[in-house]
């Protein structure tokens, strides 16, 4: 729906994807690779590790030599995100022309450094559908408000590079998801070359040149004189310097992924790539944009055409009535469907554990497969040198379709994220990723990892890790407050908002 009390900014001018880098050492690094496989080909290398996803990021923002384009939900001021963005100040410095597009809900934009950030010549910032009010009263006064307008999220990730390379899938950017936080969230990237970085750097620019891509000059910030880009240059060179023996930037000086991409030594599999993805216009307007343009519409229609298998990874499950007769149809039609999902124990949402919990009886009774994810999920594998432990929490949206194609992105199976919010993500015809998402799942349903939902002959839901031989029947590694919560927030009437 439009909303006519939506403010009115000014835009600020169209701009454009600039044309894929020549010269570089990165497209040198490639040339041969994409030159070698048709043109309406692409290559794809899947990324799950956490620290492996921050590396593949801050490797390409090194090695640009033309453009940078990133679109987040959440662009965090944490050790990634101070890392992330002093690098982007640096390609910048080099010539580099940075654009950064955040959602103004995911990302509080309050920072006085943005504004000196924003005022290099080569870096410009944008904040999609933003909230007039930058304080916390206006702010929360603005959202009750306008909430029709401001539901509607902006949950795309995207980085593309030089136009030679593209990033997405789940990941935002904040330290959970790259393996540093007390709660670490599971998530699959793939960084794609070929000719699916056109149709992102396209996408991009759709949303880049949106009514509602906010310069964010034209935001009420805070106008703070102290700090000038000078100055913002020493604040980076100090914090980088500060943070040379952190986990991020250990991994990053020990990782070889940049001088892989540029000797042409990553192993990408080709194969067509389908990207898919929300008009921005769904976001202010969905009465303009047709059903049939959605992604989750696309996929759905994907789903359908399975004839052996369907596995899904998805954070945030609650299929409704149309979800569960499409499962349904599925099962009936002898392709097995598997799904992982979180527990109420991994679930970072309680009320969204509430509405997915109405589901999972007439998804088990139709054959579904259920697992829910433990929270000492990949407590095995984190790498050595981060010390501790942390609550897994999963946040990817994978699907595994046969034993010939994949699908990685943002989307989530509950309404929001089919309906109200931009998504993005691609589908991938390559035998090999099927395989190393099919693998994925295995690693992340085994016994160790998720608990094996069924029905006891009452009807009743048990869980089950066969590796501790242990059955209970009621949300497992859960307190008494935390059932009795989700069993109350499942009787609330808001599933379409969640």
């Amino acid at each position: 729906m439009s909303d006519s009390s939506t403010t009115k900014y000014d835009a600020g001018p169209d701009s454009s994807a600039l044309d894929p880098a020549r010269g570089t050492e990165l497209a040198r690094g490639l040339r041969e690779e994409i030159a070698s496989h048709d043109k309406d080909q692409s290559g794809f290398h899947l990324v799950h590790d956490g620290l492996s996803a921050f590396v593949a990021r801050a490797a390409l923002v090194k090695e640009a030599g033309v453009s940078l384009d990133l679109k987040y939900y959440i662009y965090s001021d944490d050790s990634s995100g101070r890392i992330l963005t002093g690098l982007l100040l640096q390609a910048a410095d080099r010539g580099v022309r940075v654009r950064l597009l955040v959602d103004d809900l995911g990302t509080r934009v309050t920072n006085p450094w943005i504004l000196a950030l924003e005022s290099h010549p080569n870096m410009q910032i944008r904040v999609f559908n933003p909230v007039e009010g930058r304080s916390g009263f206006r702010r929360g006064l603005e959202q009750l408000l306008n909430f029709g307008r401001i539901n509607h999220r902006m949950h795309n990730k995207l980085l593309v590079c030089d136009g030679q390379v593209a990033i997405t899938g789940g990941r935002n950017i904040a330290d959970g998801y790259f393996s540093k936080a007390e709660t670490e969230f599971l998530d699959v990237d793939i960084v794609a070359v070929g000719a699916v970085v056109k149709e992102a750097s396209d996408i991009f620019d759709d949303y880049w040149n949106s009514e509602v891509a906010i310069p964010v000059t034209e935001l009420a910030l805070a106008n703070d004189q102290t700090c000038s880009l000078d100055g913002l240059r020493d604040r980076v060179s100090d914090y980088l310097a500060g943070e040379r023996e952190s986990e991020f930037s250990r991994a990053l000086e020990k990782s070889d992924l940049a001088e892989k991409l540029k000797t042409g030594a990553i192993e990408f599999l080709w194969g067509k790539g389908t990207l898919f993805a929300d008009p921005p216009r769904k976001a202010i307007d969905r009465a303009s944009v047709p059903v049939s343009e959605y992604p989750g519409s696309k996929l759905e229609k994907t789903l359908r055409q399975c004839q052996q298998k369907v596995r899904i990874t998805n954070a945030y499950l609650i299929p409704g009535i149309p979800g569960v007769d499409l499962f349904s149809a599925l099962q009936n039609a002898k392709v097995q469907v598997d799904i992982l999902t979180n527990a109420l124990a991994t679930n970072d949402v309680a009320v969204v554990h509430g509405a997915y919990s109405r589901y999972r009886k007439p998804l088990l009774r139709a054959g579904v497969n259920l697992w829910e994810l433990r929270p000492v999920a990949e407590q095995k594998q984190r790498l050595h040198w981060f010390k501790g432990k942390s609550r897994a929490s999963l946040h990817a949206k994978t699907f595994v379709l046969d034993d010939d194609r994949s699908f990685v992105g943002s989307i989530n199976l509950d309404s929001r994220s089919i309906i109200q919010n931009t998504e993005i993500g691609v589908l991938i015809e390559n035998r090999q990723i099927n395989r190393q998402l099919n693998e994925l799942f295995d690693t992340w349903t085994g016994p160790d990892a998720a608990w094996q939902l069924s029905l006891d002959e009452g009807g009743d839901i048990r869980w089950t890790a066969e590796s501790e031989n242990l059955t209970v029947t009621h949300e497992p590694e859960t307190r008494w407050w935390q059932r009795l919560l989700a069993r109350l927030l499942s009787r609330l009437p808001i599933e379409s908002q969640i």
